[in-house]
């Protein structure tokens, strides 16, 4: 029996706060713990320059108010008080995960850190030599290189999705330039606010009283990717020097929007392709061909785009056998209609995974937060149950030859080439 949610028991709560925004939060009577997620629409979409909006996302949560980073530090390792940092292309969140008891000592922190961040400048020369050395490590790995490769070839390096990092960028980083971005873009009286866990109206009313009484601003400028022009299909390679494995991307932009039906129906055929263990890409080059250890088909939402990919770390030697048998499996579904149980196992699997991404309240709370990056409403979830219930071989077949043709295909290979 196909058995997903109700969108009801997925949506948040709201609380209308004094100065009219819209707080989200997800009660649960079975936890201590709270978190508190600030949201911003600061991801790097808006950045003058690359790194900027993720060095402000982490550094302004280091120091602030009467408190140097030593004392922060000490203050929540003291209460096990956590700090999480999250950055995309849309938004940026910071996650504060502390147990009920310790909110009243939290929240004045909070406060102080979103209002008067310190931005010390000896925490900001260790980041932009650490994120030096990790876009040079990067840059020495054939999955990251393959991934950069590939969207740069999907969008151009001038998009917001296809410009990549690299290591002179961090020689260029400035910390004026972080503040500025900082007071920008995260605004406190712009932030969405997003509890979850031991939630109560005593927490609600804190919370408005720290953050309900700010005035909002003009609003800021919102970036969506719609109408981003589909590319001709197009190979690029990127050796690595001294590499012994090369990354195959193979994938494309699609036609497809998040809430038309067909993309639901879509996402079943993407499982079947490369979605589970089980599935054909896995069969083939894993289990049968041994060519890699792992091979996986996805779907990535942006704000007004989705990215279709299959990615695999193969050995070099066998780059150019790997990359047929992906072909392979995508003209297999464009020529042959997938049997009825290959279906129904799809189904099953599909649903597990959806009810693996809402078990919790925290996980509901993470979910929602991406749904706001990426504006997509559980108008998603009536389509894939729909989907799940109604979809046939015919409706795969027909998705496969309209959106999945390995002649639409771009194909991007970093490392022994």
């Amino acid at each position: 029996m196909i058995s997903i949610p109700s969108t009801d028991s997925l949506v948040p709560r709201s609380h209308r706060l004094a100065n009219g925004r819209t707080l989200y939060y997800f009660p649960s009577d079975s936890t201590d713990l709270v978190k508190i997620d600030l949201v911003s629409e600061s991801g790097s979409a808006y950045q003058s320059q690359p790194l900027v909006a993720a060095a402000a996302n982490r550094l302004y949560t280091v120091a602030g108010g009467d408190l140097s980073a030593s004392q922060l530090a000490e203050f929540l390792d003291y209460r096990g008080i956590i700090i999480d940092s999250n950055n995309t292309i849309t938004h940026c969140s910071t996650s504060f995960y502390t147990l009920a008891r310790h909110l009243d000592a939290l929240l004045p922190v909070v406060d102080d850190l979103v209002r008067r961040p310190l931005f010390p400048e000896v925490d900001f020369d260790v980041y932009w030599r650490e994120r030096r050395q990790k876009i040079a490590s990067a840059q020495m790995k054939s999955s990251d290189m393959a991934r950069r490769v590939f969207y740069d070839a999907l969008f151009g390096p001038r998009h917001p999705l296809g410009r990549y990092a690299v290591p002179e960028d961090a020689d260029r980083l400035s910390l004026d330039e972080v503040k500025r971005f900082y007071a920008e873009r995260h605004r406190a009286e712009d932030l969405t606010i997003v509890l979850s866990g031991h939630v109560d109206d005593c927490l609600l009313q804190a919370i408005d009283d720290r953050f309900g009484h700010s005035t909002p601003g003009d609003a800021l400028p919102r970036i969506t990717f719609a109408g981003t022009p589909i590319v001709d299909p197009s190979r690029r390679d990127y050796p690595i020097a001294g590499a012994v494995q090369t990354t195959v991307r193979v994938g494309r932009l699609l036609t497809l929007a998040w809430d038309d039906p067909d993309y639901a129906r879509l996402m079943l055929l993407v499982t079947l392709l490369g979605g589970y263990f089980g599935s054909r890409l896995m069969s083939n080059l894993r289990e049968d061909k041994g060519y890699t250890y792992g091979i996986y088909a996805r779907t990535q939402i942006y704000r007004g785009a989705i990215v279709f990919y299959i990615t695999a770390d193969v050995a070099g030697d066998a780059a150019a056998d790997a990359e047929r048998e992906i072909m392979h499996e995508l003209q297999r579904l464009v020529d042959e209609p997938v049997a009825d149980d290959e279906l129904n196992l799809v189904r099953t699997v599909l649903v597990g995974d959806f009810l693996r991404s809402v078990d919790g309240i925290f996980e509901r709370s993470t979910r929602f937060i991406d749904m706001l990056g990426t504006d997509v409403t559980e108008r998603f979830t009536d389509n894939l149950r729909q989907a799940l219930l109604t979809a046939t071989t015919a409706d795969l077949q027909r998705l496969a030859a309209t959106h999945l043709a390995p002649g639409l295909m771009t194909v991007c290979r970093a490392g022994a080439l």
